[in-house]
C-alpha cells in the first residue's frame, strides 16, 4: 500500500524548483517582520499625530501604539499560520 496522500503535492526533485522553493519562504519570513514593524510604526505615527492635534497628550500616542502592537501580532500569526499549512 502506498503510504502518500494523494492532496500533499510531491516535493519538487529539481535543483532549480528545490532553489525557487527556498527563495519563496525567505521572501515570506521577511515579510512577517516587515509588516510587524510597519504596523507599529503606522500606529504609533497615527497616535503621536493626534496627540499634536487634539493636545491629549499621552493618551493616543498610547492607545495607537497598542493598536499597532495587536494589528502587528495578528500580521505575524495570519502569515505565519498560512506559511505553516
Amino acid at each position: 500500500m502506498d503510504d502518500e496522500r494523494p492532496d500533499q503535492p510531491k516535493p519538487p526533485t529539481n535543483p532549480a524548483h528545490v532553489r525557487l522553493d527556498a527563495l519563496r519562504t525567505f521572501g515570506q519570513l521577511g515579510s512577517v517582520g516587515l509588516s510587524f514593524v510597519l504596523a507599529l510604526v503606522i500606529g504609533t505615527a497615527v497616535g503621536w499625530w493626534l496627540d499634536r492635534m487634539t493636545g491629549w497628550s499621552p493618551i493616543c500616542f498610547i492607545v495607537f501604539f497598542v493598536l499597532g502592537l495587536i494589528a502587528g501580532i495578528r500580521n505575524v500569526y495570519y502569515t505565519t499560520k498560512k506559511f505553516l499549512k
